[in-house]
């Protein structure tokens, strides 16, 4: 060691930067005067809508809530070229979890329709024991397989079934509207 006090010099000035320091510390977030609430549940359809702001999931339209409530619904069914219009159906949507509903009523006895939504405001016929995307509907030798589309400007449902049964291929078509 030639310069033994440069190397305490060194040692000292080390051992004092490292005692003397402090971890740094985020100073509080600043009031950004942001009021406004936001959504933060991904599967939503108004998810991050609103951001910038405050997180308030109570705000989240979750993909089976539009389509819930008390619709009339006036049925067309078309049979190959034939065209029948039986009388008004009023039936409900029942929200069961965030992506499925049963449309209850439809047939006017105990069945359910079960639907999955997405966030796009379309729901498809649920998949059930008869096999993948067909369920039965109203008798037990019909299946039926389809969509319902919520119209937003509106608050209508655009149903289109498809129903296979004993007597052949019918389809459902039309508009819903809430009560």
């Amino acid at each position: 060691m030639k310069n033994p006090l440069f190397t305490l010099c060194f040692v000292l000035t080390g051992l004092l930067l490292v005692t003397s320091c402090e971890k740094w510390k985020d100073q509080p977030p600043k009031d950004l005067g942001l009021t406004n609430k936001y959504c933060n549940i991904q599967q939503a359809i108004n998810y991050n809508h609103g951001y910038p702001g405050i997180e308030d999931n109570s705000t989240c339209i979750l993909p089976s809530n539009p389509f819930a409530g008390t619709y009339a619904y006036s049925d067309t069914i078309l049979i190959g070229e034939d065209t029948l219009f039986p009388a008004p159906i009023t039936f409900t949507i029942q929200v069961k979890d965030t992506f499925g509903f049963a449309i209850n009523n439809f047939c006017g006895n105990a069945n359910q329709l079960i639907f999955k939504a997405d966030k796009y405001y379309r729901a498809s016929v649920a998949d059930s024991v008869v096999g993948k995307g067909t369920q039965l509907m109203c008798r037990s030798v019909d299946t039926l397989s389809g969509t319902v589309e919520f119209r937003k400007s509106d608050s209508s449902l655009a149903l289109e079934f498809k129903v296979l049964s004993d007597t052949g291929i019918s389809t459902h078509k039309g508009r819903a509207y809430k009560k």
